[in-house]
């Protein structure tokens, strides 16, 4: 008889398994199963390998930046009782100044103790008594403040203002002011403006928690203070003062053609994502500063919140009305070309989400000797200072350093695909060094581009370090070297832009969105990088560079670009320039230096060294006259340096300025021809080689050299001697004077400065 358990185990052994079971029969199902599995395990190997393997910010020790909105004011409505003869009320006062509010018009004033000067918001009646204009023109000119809104679905802006009929304004005092709620109900419209007194003078917010929009109109933009301390024509000697490159006055008495009658710009330029197309090229503002001088009179007006989306405004008199008008405009939203299909024309658009964030202008107002741009620009060093925006003090200098750009290459189109030129070799560059010591320039720090891997600035191929340079190896032997010689070296990178052909990462999901929600690129073959993968990706050139002991980065980007990412919870503009700020620091803590391009104010207190540092002006119609106001207000607390030597346009002009304006020396080499660079994404270094520029450098800095003792000081005052005779003095009491009519200058050494 057969054992049973024998026979179970015959028919397991037979019996198909439940896997098995499942398996198609038919072959054209195995396959379809083969495939699916597959395409399976294929989606998984390209998951894993597009998985996010940067490191996290946190790692980093960046933090996102946090936004806490300022609440309104609390307690009942004021209603003040005593009006002086001019119809406004005392709100309080401090012991430097008063504050005073028309409750009729919610005009305001602030009487300046010390010098009996009134500051008013709006020319008085009867000033105005004299103006010819009529309608909306003349009643901005009696408001505080001028709103431009928008109605649903429409792009054609409607305009109001303070004196609006059938207007509800209701006041509440503050500890140090007055609060005025405005509310338009006609246009379902609220808003609140707030003005206190501080030690310095006026501070205005617009509290973003005060603005209420309950119907079918949209505010757009608000114009604060459009004639604080307004000049009708040329009744009082001075100036308005705009931030154009290093500093711009529009006087009073300029004559100007009409098409230079108008001062309206972003500041740090109009965000690229935009997609507006610029008309005319323009110096793109630096630093949130413009101002007025009436007389012995003046007044620094500092942006301190919402400058990321503010414009500054002026116009001289007689284009409108005849006060000259300078302030701040807040954009709310966007105006933007609006893509419907593929052959229609564009519609003109405006962005439906409000950009939700305080306005705080502060008015810092100035009196006697203080009362002209050296005034502002001290005023605004002060701020900086006193709201930790500034470095600390340089060093002092026994020789001052020549900024040695030296390009080592790049990569071109060749036979077969596309072949790496290099032009300055790490052991061509210690030669050119060398050679620069023996002959007297005994302080360098250098900056060294085209280093990468893959020929160009705007990659992510960095590594390893390009071979025909002398790769890993010879870089670490190149900054062994200068340590040695005491001199810094440094690498470009770019953070922002990246080529399209020349990066491993993917412009659809790493590059930030336009405001059509388009992925942003330029003519030229670029796209911006998200600034947080950006940020994240530096870590790892920084944990490389550390280790070839070189001693910082120049990121381009960081001080001159600032932008918004238009994709669904994208950064901001003030993001942006919060994770560039953050990765300078953290470069400085990780490398010892950092330095980057033009200098935006927020990259100050980040930054070693600023390179292409603003000194020159727009050069249009409306700017009268070009001063040093950024020199004088970061001067000797981080280097800067201006256009390269070898590029400049007028040479000794050019070569006197920086000098004038407190800047380093500065050239852009190669060791071979430039022409090796042509094709290249250096081909506008169009003359670098410096076997021609060799004893040119040598001249400039031995006149740079003079300025070695002053970089560490302020500078103190600004003055105009004659025409193109300029003085700069310092706060040790030196001089350096300029004359640009026989293309010298002179250092004078001095004791302490006293006004």
């Amino acid at each position: 008889m057969a054992d049973p358990n024998v026979n179970r185990y015959v028919e397991n052994v037979h019996r198909p398994q439940k896997w098995l079971q499942l398996w198609p029969r038919k072959p054209r199902q195995r396959l379809f199963v083969v495939l699916l599995l597959l395409a399976a395990t294929l989606a998984g190997v390209i998951a894993w390998g597009n998985r996010d393997t940067l490191p996290r910010l946190r790692e980093m020790g960046i933090s996102e930046r946090m936004e806490h909105f300022i609440p309104l004011a609390q307690g009942e409505a004021w209603l003040p009782k005593q009006l002086n003869e001019n119809g406004f009320a005392t709100v309080t006062e401090n012991s430097s100044f008063t504050l005073f509010f028309a409750p009729d018009t919610t005009q305001i004033a602030v009487l300046d103790k010390t010098s009996g000067f009134l500051w008013r918001s709006n020319p008085s009646k009867d000033q105005l008594a004299a103006e010819t204009v009529k309608g909306m023109i003349l009643s901005n000119l009696e408001s505080p403040f001028v709103l431009e809104y928008v109605s649903a679905g429409k792009a054609q802006r409607n305009m109001t203002n303070a004196l609006e009929e059938n207007l509800d304004k209701t006041a509440i005092l503050t500890e140090q002011g007055v609060e005025i709620t405005y509310h338009y109900p006609k246009l379902f419209l609220t808003l609140a403006i707030r003005y206190e007194l501080t030690e310095h003078g006026l501070e205005v917010t617009v509290p973003t928690q005060g603005i209420k929009e309950n119907g079918d109109n949209y505010l757009f933009s608000l114009q604060l203070l459009p004639y604080f301390g307004a000049v009708s024509g040329t009744e009082e000697e001075g100036y308005l003062f705009v931030p154009d490159g290093p500093g711009g006055l529009v006087y009073y008495n300029g004559i100007r053609p009409p098409s230079g009658n108008r001062y309206d710009y972003m500041i740090y330029d109009d965000d690229p994502a935009n997609l507006q197309e610029k008309k005319v090229p323009q110096e793109a503002i630096a630093y949130p500063v413009f101002g007025i001088k009436r007389g012995d009179q003046a007044y620094a007006a500092i942006v301190k919140d919402g400058k990321y989306t503010t414009r500054i405004t002026a116009m001289p008199a007689g284009v409108q009305t005849s006060y000259h008008s300078i302030g701040a405009k807040f954009a709310y939203r966007e105006e933007y070309w609006r893509k419907v299909s593929m052959m229609a024309q564009p519609v003109n658009s405006v962005q439906k989400e409000r950009i939700r964030q305080d306005r705080v202008i502060e008015y810092r107002l100035l009196s006697g000797e203080k009362a002209d741009y050296s005034g502002m620009a001290a005023a605004y060093r002060d701020y900086l200072l006193q709201t930790h925006q500034l470095p600390k003090e340089v060093t002092t200098f026994e020789h001052i350093p020549l900024q040695l750009g030296l390009v080592g290459g790049g990569t071109k189109d060749a036979f077969g695909g596309r072949s790496y030129v290099p032009t300055t070799t790490f052991v061509q560059a210690e030669q050119m060094i060398a050679e620069l010591v023996s002959e007297g320039v005994a302080n360098m720090t250098i900056v060294y581009e085209g280093w990468q891997a893959g020929g160009t600035g705007e990659t992510d191929r960095r590594f390893p370090v390009q071979q025909k340079l002398g790769g890993a190896k010879g870089l670490r032997q190149f900054t062994t070297g200068m340590q040695q010689r005491g001199f810094p070296v440094l690498l470009k990178d770019s953070l922002a832009s990246m080529k399209i052909d020349a990066t491993q990462l993917s412009m659809k999901t790493e590059g930030i969105r336009s405001i059509d929600t388009t992925v942003f690129q330029t003519r030229g073959g670029t796209f911006l990088l998200k600034p947080e993968t950006a940020v994240r990706t530096a870590k790892d050139t920084i944990d490389k560079l550390e280790k070839l002991g070189v001693n910082g980065l120049l990121f381009d980007g960081a001080g001159s670009t600032v932008f918004r990412d238009y994709a669904d919870g994208g950064v901001q503009r003030e993001d942006t320039a919060h994770l560039y700020k953050s990765l300078l620091a953290y470069t400085q803590e990780r490398l010892g230096l950092s330095s980057t391009g033009r200098g935006n104010d927020y990259s100050l207190v980040a930054s070693d060294l600023l390179t292409n540092f603003p000194l020159e002006s727009s050069y249009d119609y409306f700017v009268d006259e070009t001063v040093p106001f950024y020199p004088m207000a970061v001067h000797g607390y981080v280097l800067y340096s201006g256009k390269e030597g070898n590029f400049r346009n007028e040479y000794d002009k050019e070569m006197l300025k920086a000098i004038e304006y407190g800047a380093i020396p500065f050239f852009r080499l190669t060791y071979t021809r430039s022409r090796e660079l042509k094709g290249t994404h250096y081909e506008h270094v169009y003359s670098s080689e410096y076997g021609v520029w060799k004893e040119r450098v040598i001249e400039e800095y031995k006149k740079f050299d003079q300025l070695a003792p002053l970089l560490h000081l302020q500078m103190v005052k600004h003055v105009k001697q004659a025409e193109g005779v300029y003085t700069m003095t310092y706060d040790d009491g030196s001089r350096v004077t300029v004359d640009y009519n026989s293309s010298t200058f002179k250092v004078e050494k001095g004791g302490a400065y006293s006004e």
